[in-house]
């Protein structure tokens, strides 16, 4: 199920729940650490204290602080700083946020871990899949409990190709009158562009001659008989940063000035940290 959640820049990003095979997967990777762990530490304690030195009361302590800490105290932390990823999730893509498309805190990891320490680990997962298989975003208790789910995230960064100008289009773009955009169509222009290379040619084409019809309404003149979509795009979004860039370096000077003038008492009032 793919969901739009709103980020803190105010940008809608379209996610998707993990289904609960992928889940079981990240958390069974997650398990062969922890069963790793649970026989690596005894051995090394074994070996650091000797077997003579290990009463059972001191035995007993011990495999409990391992199990503490393997179960709840590494993969809450690792939850918490890493936002939502642990070594299973990363390797599979997935993430865990807030219902609210936020990052997860300390409490809702706490949560999560508190919980599937029963259901996941004491329960083999047999009631968390139970759960998990009757909503849509694959919700197990702990994610109820905690106000959390499970999306899929792309695992290798998209990379934004830098903004060009046609050199047939450098005369025309140049005088052309071009309103302000809205900050959606902006945004899904230049996100197009970025993207160009990975769609077939035929989506490619239409994808840029719908974009190309609604960034027409916001320029004027049209751009001449013949041009491509795709190059009108690029040459608008080249001239609408390069005016924004050059606004900017004419509104410098009086900026300057007004920040210089912050720092000036007035009256002649002489400054008592100087």
């Amino acid at each position: 199920m793919a969901d739009e959640i709103l980020t803190g820049e105010g940008v809608a990003l379209q996610v998707s729940a993990a289904s609960v095979l992928i889940r079981a997967g990240a958390w069974l990777i997650d398990a062969v650490v922890v069963g790793v762990v649970l026989v690596i530490a005894p051995l090394t304690i074994i070996g650091v204290l000797g077997v003579d030195r290990l009463d059972p009361a001191l035995a007993t302590a011990l495999l409990f602080m391992i199990f503490f800490f393997a179960f709840m105290v590494v993969p809450v932390t690792v939850e918490t700083l890493t936002h939502g990823r642990s070594l299973g999730k990363f390797a599979l893509g997935l993430q865990v946020i807030r219902d609210d498309g936020g990052p997860v805190r300390l409490r809702h990891s706490a949560v999560r871990g508190l919980v599937g320490f029963f259901e996941l680990w004491a329960l083999t997962g047999g009631l968390a899949f139970m759960v998990a298989m009757f909503n849509d975003r694959g919700k197990r208790v702990g994610d109820f409990l905690a106000g959390t789910y499970v999306i899929r995230v792309k695992t290798r960064p998209r990379a934004f190709t830098g903004l060009w100008l046609p050199p047939q289009l450098a005369g025309w773009v140049g005088v052309a009158d071009i309103r302000p955009l809205p900050a959606g169509l902006a945004l899904r222009a230049r996100q197009f562009l970025g993207r160009a290379r990975q769609f077939p040619p035929l989506a490619r084409y239409r994808l840029a001659l719908r974009l190309a019809a609604q960034l027409e309404r916001h320029v004027a003149p049209a751009p001449p008989w013949g041009t491509h979509p795709e190059e009108f795009i690029a040459a608008v979004l080249f001239e609408r940063r390069r005016r924004d860039h050059a606004a900017f370096d004419r509104r410098q000077p009086h900026l300057q000035a007004q920040l210089a003038g912050i720092d000036v008492l007035p009256y002649a009032v002489p400054d008592p940290e100087s």
